[in-house]
């Protein structure tokens, strides 16, 4: 049975967050912030399959490259950087299907909202459920030209102005997109399995109650910003 996860977040000056601490976590490296000088390294991390950084127009440049320039570009201290995607791959797909799947919704993402965006594949991890294969997509919370220039405050990411200026909320969007493309993969490639982005409520289906979280788990997500079941 294929499983819909899509979640939005926020990297955050104010929460403590930097972008090159993000991108070095996701794409399990070593990123050096050259505005701080704190070395991020998680190079022993493991479990990365794939790992793109993708620009507007499909350009592409060196990852520790671009989320220092983004630390650059924002100079307030309480400034949103990068804001955050998680999705769930459907396990049905095999590895290259899964990673051709979250690459194509970058592309889209990029050239979408004209911001640079950084995708990377996990497996599920070795004591979880071996179904999670998930992507963790990073995008620059300003525009960016197709040479890696940045730019203003990319607005349409921002649901405050999405809110002020009446249009759909990036997140709602996006939720529904991601079920479109994943649904769109899952029959191309001959599966009956499919997905549903519509909360439980709004599929008149009764929630499951929630799962409790111990304190190594609440650990986790504070310094992270990530959910436990998903590393």
């Amino acid at each position: 049975m294929a499983v819909y996860h899509f979640s939005a977040k926020t990297v955050s000056r104010s929460a403590g967050r930097s972008s090159t601490a993000a991108a070095a976590y996701r794409a399990a490296e070593r990123i050096v912030d050259e505005r701080t000088g704190e070395i991020h390294d998680y190079t022993r991390k493991g479990g990365v399959v794939a790992s793109e950084v993708i620009l507007p127009g499909g350009g592409t440049m060196e990852r520790a490259a671009l989320w220092n320039k983004v630390e650059a570009h924002h100079k307030r201290g309480d400034a949103t950087v990068a804001r955050e995607f998680v999705v769930a791959l459907p396990a049905e797909l095999d590895p290259t299907q899964r990673q051709d799947l979250a690459r194509s919704y970058a592309r889209e993402l990029a050239d979408r909202y004209r911001v640079a965006v950084d995708v990377n594949v996990h497996a599920p991890g070795k004591d979880g459920d071996q179904r999670n294969h998930h992507a963790h997509i990073l995008l620059s919370a300003c525009y960016a030209s197709t040479a890696g220039a940045l730019g203003k405050k990319a607005v349409e990411l921002d649901p405050i102005h999405c809110q002020r200026a009446k249009i759909e909320n990036m997140a709602d969007r996006e939720r529904a997109r991601w079920g479109e493309l994943a649904n769109a993969a899952l029959e191309r490639h001959g599966h009956d399995a499919r997905i549903d982005h519509r909360s439980h409520a709004e599929r008149g289906i009764e929630a499951e109650p929630s799962q409790h979280l111990g304190p190594q788990a609440h650990g986790y997500e504070r310094r992270t910003g990530l959910p436990s079941n998903v590393r």
